[in-house]
């Protein structure tokens, strides 16, 4: 007689999260071209992920996948969307940082050359974990360092059934289900 399997438990530790893509496969998701001289993948960090961000805007994210994304106009409006960088290796701390605190007292918990994602980099991670795994990462909302000029924060997440939800809240605003971001970029080796 076969054996009953367990039921899953949730643990207080970093999810699981498979190794990273090479530049050359992200570039092929995204439709990109090949980048040239990619440096190597960096040393694994604990609880943290690694991956390729190839540097695409939230607006072109969303032109690729819109089913990823939960339908809002707001997106269509803020200029943060629009940001880009250049394409290079990223680092992003799986656990959130201080849930239920303010903005200023979560970012004195980070550590080393951590700082605040972007919603750029974070929404970048998402949209490729769930393209590698079909998962959706579980997340509640994560403060990133993008600030609109009404001073509220963009937040990223949930990632629901009706897609990535991306939002503002104001830095003083404490709530159990919003946390901090943390992202570090490994510097290329001369």
């Amino acid at each position: 007689m076969p054996r009953a399997k367990k039921a899953p438990t949730k643990t207080s530790g970093a999810p699981k999260i498979p190794g990273p893509l090479s530049p050359e496969q992200v570039h092929k998701l995204f439709g990109l071209a090949d980048p040239y001289d990619p440096p190597p993948e960096p040393t694994a960090l604990v609880g943290y992920a690694t991956f390729w961000d190839p540097g695409l805007s939230i607006e072109r994210l969303r032109e690729k996948h819109r089913s990823l994304f939960y339908p809002t106009d707001f997106l269509d409006k803020a200029r943060f969307t629009k940001d880009t960088d250049s394409w290079k290796w990223r680092q992003l701390r799986l656990l959130p940082v201080e849930p239920g605190k303010p903005f200023l007292e979560q970012q004195k918990q980070l550590t080393n050359a951590d700082r605040p994602a972007a919603a750029r980099e974070l929404v970048t991670f998402l949209v490729l974990h769930f393209l590698t795994t079909g998962e959706r990462f579980e997340l509640e909302r994560w403060r990133c360092s993008d600030v609109l000029p009404s001073k509220k924060r963009v937040i990223v997440g949930p990632f629901g059934p009706l897609g990535l939800d991306i939002g503002t809240v104001a830095d003083s605003w404490n709530s159990p289900n919003i946390s901090l971001s943390a992202i570090f970029t490994p510097h290329r080796k001369p």
